[in-house]
Order: structure tokens, then sequence, then C-alpha cells
């Protein structure tokens, strides 16, 4: 894929993403029945930014694992993997 199709794609998905935050704060400015407190807010900012930067370092953790070679290292052959267990 060129470099201009991949701006092209980050430019279109970056555009999806403002306009469903847009949509979903004007659709929670219109529940005018739910209130949040500024403590509330805070709260669901915090929770959010902290879940998005566990996310992220989540996959990049397993991106450098994939990456660097440890993925190779682990043994997936499960005979032997028993037959180290029963020998203990």
């Amino acid at each position: 894929m060129c470099m201009k199709n991949t701006l092209l794609l980050i430019i279109l998905a970056v555009s999806v993403v403002i306009l469903i935050t847009i949509f979903a704060i004007n659709l929670w400015l219109q529940m005018s029945d739910v209130t949040i407190s500024y403590n509330g807010k805070i709260a669901i900012f915090v929770g959010a930014f902290f879940t998005i930067l566990l996310g992220s370092g989540l996959m990049s953790l397993a991106y450098f694992s994939s990456k660097n070679g440890f993925d190779d290292q682990v043994d997936h052959n499960l005979d032997s993997l028993l037959e180290k267990l029963k020998d203990r």
C-alpha cells in the first residue's frame, strides 16, 4: 500500500472518530434529566484516560514481544510439557 493511501485511510479514520465524538457529546447534552457532578465528570475522564493508557501499553508490549522474538521462545509442544510435569 502506498503512502498516499495510508494517509487517506488515517484521515478517514480520524474523521470518523471526530464525528462519533460530536454525535456522542450532542446526545449526552440532550439528556437533560441526567446530571453529573463536576467530580463525576473528572472520574469519567480519568477512568477513560487510564483505560486507553493501559490498552496502549499492553498493545505496545505485545508488539515489542512479537518484533523481538520473545514469542518464538515459547514451547507450544503440549506432549513435551506433559512429560516435563510427569517427571516432577
